[in-house]
């Protein structure tokens, strides 16, 4: 049997391609619901946000690829993640990891804060998992979609 092998790399448009050409189908309807936006354009909208983009990468193949955007808010950061088919079978790599990332972010921050669909369960699970806290639902988009807001409080509060 074949060894996994797990790493975190930089962001790059072609791994961004990679995720947006395989995206989930929760991530897909999340995309389109909040701005009717394709996979291939919320990507590349996603990596053209000041703050940092990562890759997650299993065995070579990109599986997801997050960050942390800049906020017009003073010392607010915006974590996101599109991922791929498939992503869910390493979660417990995936959370290892983010854990880091997430953790680093609640340092640099006074608060992280977005929004996710609320029918976008695998995301809503991951987020529980890594700490973050939800608001009540609120409507979003052209459809007026039902979105939840999350935030974690950053620890040098």
């Amino acid at each position: 049997m074949e060894e996994t092998r797990v790493r975190i790399e930089p962001a790059t448009w072609a791994y961004g391609h990679a995720v947006a050409a395989n995206m989930r189908p929760c991530d897909i309807a999340e995309v389109w619901a909040l701005a009717r936006h394709s996979p291939q354009e919320a990507m590349e909208r996603s990596l053209e946000i000041p703050g940092e983009a990562h890759c997650f990468l299993v065995n070579d193949v990109p599986l997801a690829v997050f960050g942390c955007a800049e906020t017009a808010a003073l010392d607010v950061g915006s974590p996101w993640l599109l991922g791929a088919v498939g992503v869910e079978r390493y979660t417990r790599h995936f959370l290892m990891l983010g854990r880091k990332y997430v953790s680093r972010w609640a340092d640099e921050y006074r608060d992280l804060y977005n929004v996710v669909d609320a029918r976008n369960q695998p995301s809503i699970d991951w987020l529980v998992r890594l700490g973050f806290v939800f608001g009540e639902p609120i409507p979003i988009g052209p459809d007026a979609t039902l979105f939840l807001p999350f935030h974690l409080r950053g620890f040098h509060v």
